[in-house]
């Protein structure tokens, strides 16, 4: 369904897209922005909260975020290998219900490495913002969702400032644009495939590419655009295990 975060890859994946797109037609209506990029690119309100863009590697677009809770979720998007490509304001979900037209702009969508597609609603607190009809449209729309095998769920601050995932997140997107070249990916590649475990050790990593700060950078660069990942949950040290995606 979220067609802007992969074009049809083969006849089989364009049936798919229609079947799911007929299977909703009845119940509610996607607009997606002619950019393939958010629909809704402009911040605005009146609310005092923190809003800018992202200017994002792994999707190369410039995303909006209407709040912290929205940018910490743009960079663990952003650090996470499993996360293949991310979206801010989507699109806009048209639900038909008794002759009316319920208006839902999800905050995100996401697509995985295993294929799952995910829309995500961000809060900074769900339990005090999420209820009444908010609530009741969430629910419709999670629902419309379902039908298009897409995920849903509702994410604030407390399940986005855990750490370590949090700070290591924002400390290897930090350096996604330094600089690297592809001999360096492939050094790093045979490294980890002449062990048996298949992973590098962090550090060795980093010192392959330099040591210091610039291996540090350069590898966090890498794991940016999914050329390396780690485990993000896990205190990042040293002895960090970092493996080769595979694409």
């Amino acid at each position: 369904m979220n067609k802007h975060l992969r074009e049809p890859r083969s006849f089989t994946d364009l049936e798919k897209i229609k079947t799911d797109v007929k299977r909703m037609s009845r119940e509610a209506r996607v607009v997606f922005s002619t950019t393939h990029g958010p629909l809704r690119t402009i911040v605005t309100g009146t609310k005092c909260r923190p809003t800018g863009v992202y200017n994002s590697v792994k999707t190369g677009h410039a995303q909006p975020y209407e709040s912290q809770a929205e940018l910490f979720f743009m960079r663990q998007c952003e650090a996470d290998h499993e996360v293949v490509a991310w979206l801010a304001q989507p699109h806009r979900l048209e639900i038909f219900v008794e002759g009316k037209k319920l208006i839902y702009f999800p905050d995100f969508s996401v697509l995985y490495a295993d294929g799952r597609e995910e829309v995500v609603e961000i809060k900074r607190d769900k339990a005090r913002e999420v209820f009444g009809e908010l609530a009741t449209k969430l629910e419709r729309a999670e629902r419309i969702y379902q039908t298009a095998n897409v995920g849903f769920r509702i994410l604030d601050l407390s399940d986005l400032r855990v750490e370590p995932r949090c700070s290591n997140a924002e400390e290897i997107q930090r350096h996604s644009r330094t600089h690297f070249v592809r001999s360096e990916v492939f050094w790093l590649m045979d490294e980890a495939c002449r062990d048996p475990s298949g992973t590098i050790p962090f550090a060795r990593a980093a010192e392959i590419l330099g040591g210091g700060v610039v291996g540090h950078k350069k590898l966090c660069a890498m794991i940016v655009r999914r050329h390396f990942g780690l485990d993000l949950d896990a205190r990042l040290v040293a002895d960090t295990p970092v493996s080769p995606v595979s694409t």
